[in-house]
């Protein structure tokens, strides 16, 4: 089995709870997320998290090297976050995930987990998704969607979160040396 299970996707994509299932399902696997990293930053910065975006491009740029780091050293990890297999290219022992579903399906699972409209989910989800594409263009000269980042891509429109980390498992299996 793969070392590093890397998750990625678009806001509202499951990338979160389909990496939080494969840790339930793998004892001693730890889960790793970029957003919580940050968010603890802001914690203890006293910054919002609303103004991650807004962060010097260096204070990115040294998360994403901690990351890097982690993926490269650590044992047993599932990394969720939109940069975690362009961070992980090259590491034959990283096992790169992309879940995709349209924006419609997004904006209906934000929006009910949110508690805000669909129409308020669209606009908080299209706006997010366009921030940190531009971002990740501006810093690293990428589109995290490019499908040469990842060995599996799963469009979940159709398949719940189980059904998801069913497939993941399969296809890891499947690269055991």
């Amino acid at each position: 089995m793969a070392r590093v299970i890397c998750i990625v996707g678009d806001a509202a994509s499951g990338k979160t709870s389909t990496a939080r299932e494969l840790e339930r399902r793998l004892p001693g696997w730890r889960f790793v997320s970029t957003g919580a990293r940050f968010r603890a930053y802001c914690d203890a910065h006293q910054i919002a998290p609303s103004e991650i975006p807004t962060l010097p491009d260096s204070q990115h740029l040294a998360a994403d090297e901690e990351m890097k780091r982690a993926l490269a050293t650590e044992q047993q990890i599932i990394a969720e976050g939109r940069l975690v297999a362009f961070l992980a290219e090259g590491m034959r022992d990283a096992f790169r995930v992309f879940i995709e579903a349209p924006l419609e399906v997004r904006a209906g699972r934000y929006a009910g987990r949110e508690d805000v409209s669909e129409e308020a989910a669209r606009g908080f989800i299209t706006r997010r998704d366009a921030a940190d594409l531009a971002k990740f263009r501006r810093l690293y000269g990428i589109d995290y969607h490019d499908p040469r980042y990842y060995d599996l891509v799963i469009d979940n429109t159709h398949h719940g979160i189980a059904e998801v980390a069913d497939i993941i498992l399969e296809k890891v299996r499947l690269r055991v040396p």
